[in-house]
């Protein structure tokens, strides 16, 4: 029993320790000085207890808010930046894509367009127009390219549509212009003419006179003034036998 009860005796110490030191002390000396310690007071103190530091604990609830509230902005505000980011890689992207796209595409109706020109000039060529017709039709010809992208005119069409002209009986001039034409060419129609009638180049002859006024073979009337004739309009005319002619 004494070996247990020298066993015993440090243990109990060990645990009624523990205790004193989860508290904070006020120990007064016997010269009132006092001290704060986490452990039990010295024997010399005058006074000892306890004393509740709880108080004075910072509360750093409020703080510790503040800290997560802005991380988690700052996390939001990177990841609206990653996904911005993203989203500026992806269109700048799709608009290299369709810039080269668009570059191909020229250079395929570049290509597209030369060729139709070339055939153009070859159809006109064949019927040896004269130098006034072929300058013409030839820069007609620069537009059958993009005419047939625009009017989705195929190799079959355009081939149909020379053959029918060459089953016809138009020659020279008329069938260049007809070719060039099927070829998509932006052919301008021919001025027209106008012939005059041969009875109307030749001077009027008069119908009909009275002591004042005439009249001729177009319906014209006449004033006499004297020897001379002033036609209805205002001209001065004169009269040669029954020709009038007139200034």
């Amino acid at each position: 029993m004494q070996i247990s009860s020298l066993f015993l005796a440090p243990l109990l110490a060990i645990t009624l320790a523990f205790p004193a030191q989860a508290e904070t002390r006020k120990c007064t000396g016997r010269d009132g000085k006092v001290t704060y310690s986490d452990v039990v007071c010295p024997e010399r103190t005058q006074s000892e207890r306890s004393v509740d530091t709880r108080g004075n604990t910072l509360d750093a609830s409020e703080l510790r808010d503040k800290v997560q509230k802005d991380k988690a902005q700052t996390e939001q505000a990177e990841a609206l930046a990653r996904e911005r980011a993203t989203m500026e890689a992806s269109l700048q992207q799709q608009a290299q894509a369709q810039a080269a796209h668009a570059a191909r595409q020229d250079a395929l109706n570049a290509e597209k367009d030369a060729a139709a020109y070339a055939n153009c000039v070859r159809d006109v060529e064949r019927q040896s127009p004269t130098e006034d017709v072929k300058a013409e039709l030839f820069a007609a010809c620069r537009t059958a390219g993009p005419s047939q992208r625009q009017t989705g005119m195929t190799e079959a069409a355009l081939h149909d549509c020379i053959q029918s002209v060459d089953r016809t009986r138009v020659v020279g001039k008329d069938k260049a212009r007809q070719l060039a034409t099927c070829h998509g060419a932006d052919v301008k129609p021919e001025p027209v003419v106008v012939v005059v009638p041969a009875t109307r180049l030749r001077p009027p002859k008069l119908t009909g006179c009275d002591a004042t006024r005439c009249v001729d073979d177009r319906g014209r009337r006449y004033t006499r003034q004297g020897a001379a004739l002033r036609r209805d309009d205002g001209t001065l005319c004169q009269a040669t036998g029954e020709v009038v002619r007139c200034h």
